[in-house]
């Protein structure tokens, strides 16, 4: 089975994908010298219609900085925003696709499930890693349950790990970790092949694959069915 990775960035999204058991090739209109999977540089939303039909499945990561809580921040006002469009294209396809984005988007996105690296175990060095993300798409989702605890929170943005908000042990101790910032963010979000700056835009490769399996899962029933 082939799925289409769209705005896909480094390739957190497509790895979890392959670990599902996807064959990926991916899109994104920047150079991505280390995405891991065929890669190919162009406007995700000027796809031939016939290659895009050419693919099982599609994901799609449209540009999350106008929705975040930083679309304020210099360098982010005027953003993209660009879930509209892409739901437009995906649904011509007939495809079963998904679209992916911060939880400040969920205004723009229809009844989407939120996946938390709780749900998976992530974290690293005594910290469990949220980055909550939702997921919208045309093939019925489910998720686990948060397991949110006590233990100190670790965020990756700006290029840094960083141990995020006072009551969880946060802001007033030093982001010092062992190996560096770049081993803590590689642990915490299970990616090994990414810059710094590139793990801070993201998702670990742990929630496309408990999306992917369910794609697949979905696509066997359809198969059957016909």
């Amino acid at each position: 089975m082939r799925i289409l990775d769209l705005f896909c960035c480094a390739g957190g999204a497509g790895m979890g994908y392959h670990q599902a058991g996807f064959e990926v090739v991916g899109v994104d209109l920047n150079p991505q010298p280390r995405y891991p999977f065929a890669f190919i540089q162009h406007d995700a939303l000027t796809l031939d219609m016939r290659f895009l039909r050419s693919f099982d499945a599609i994901h799609a990561s449209p540009p999350c900085q106008g929705y975040s809580e930083m679309r304020h921040a210099p360098g982010a006002v005027g953003a993209p925003m660009l879930i509209d469009e892409t739901r437009a294209l995906l649904e011509a396809t007939g495809l079963p696709w998904v679209i992916e984005n911060v939880e400040g988007a969920a205004w723009a996105m229809r009844a989407p499930i939120t996946l938390c690296g709780s749900m998976f175990g992530l974290g690293a060095q005594g910290c469990r890693l949220q980055r909550h993300r939702l997921f919208e798409s045309n093939v019925s989702l489910s998720a686990p349950h948060c397991n949110h605890d006590d233990a100190p929170v670790i965020g990756v943005y700006g290029g840094h790990a960083r141990k995020r908000a006072a009551k969880a042990g946060g802001r007033g101790t030093r982001d010092v970790w062992e190996g560096g910032h770049r081993a803590a963010a590689s642990e915490a979000l299970g990616i090994d092949w990414m810059t710094l700056a590139e793990m801070s835009e993201a998702i670990p490769p742990a929630f496309t694959r408990h999306i992917g399996k369910q794609l697949l899962a979905h696509t066997s029933r359809q198969a059957v069915a016909a």
